[in-house]
């Protein structure tokens, strides 16, 4: 029985990073664009891919050696393997952050949108998404043109003299 439990919690969780990658879920991306602090977290999905696809690998190892008639470590060894790497890369950002093209490929609107706009853009838009309804959240989800005109939205709506030097003067001068 828990051998099931756990098959069915890594498949779930397994099935939400896949959204996550694909761009199909947006909600615990943005999610680390609220947090406050010196150093900004960055998204990084293959920490829980590999994660997720090794627990699922190990949960279904009994089931396997059994029907192939070999050792369970010997099928779990390639889940072990992957927890592993999950933990070395979630214990060392520094090599994360050294090779950028090899971890932070996808979600591609994650990247398009960190490209292109600053931290604090970023954290009114994840604190706008809030405030969405679900279903305008769901279409979001599934469009990442519609999103991205939507953030652009966001950025140009939440402007104030913060943001920009050049835009209090001229605010000041205009109002005098």
């Amino acid at each position: 029985m828990s051998i099931l439990i756990a098959f069915i919690i890594s498949l779930i969780f397994l099935i939400r990073t896949v959204l996550i990658i694909t761009g199909l879920l947006k909600d615990p991306v943005l999610r680390t664009f609220e947090k406050y602090g010196d150093d900004e977290n960055i998204f990084n999905p293959l920490n829980s891919l590999l994660l997720w696809t090794g627990l699922l690998i190990v949960s279904i190892s009994p089931i396997l050696a059994n029907s192939l008639v070999t050792s369970m470590f010997s099928v779990a060894l390639p889940g072990l393997l992957m927890i592993g790497g999950a933990y070395f890369l979630i214990t060392n950002p520094q090599f994360v952050r050294q090779y950028p093209n090899i971890f932070f490929i996808y979600p591609r609107w994650y990247h398009e949108l960190r490209s292109r706009t600053t931290r604090s853009e970023r954290r009114r838009i994840a604190y706008k998404w809030l405030w969405l309804p679900n279903r305008l959240r769901l279409a979001y989800n599934g469009n990442d043109r519609a999103f991205s005109q939507w953030a652009d939205l966001i950025i140009m709506a939440t402007m104030d003299a913060d943001d920009s030097p050049e835009a209090a003067h001229d605010v000041l001068v205009g109002h005098i």
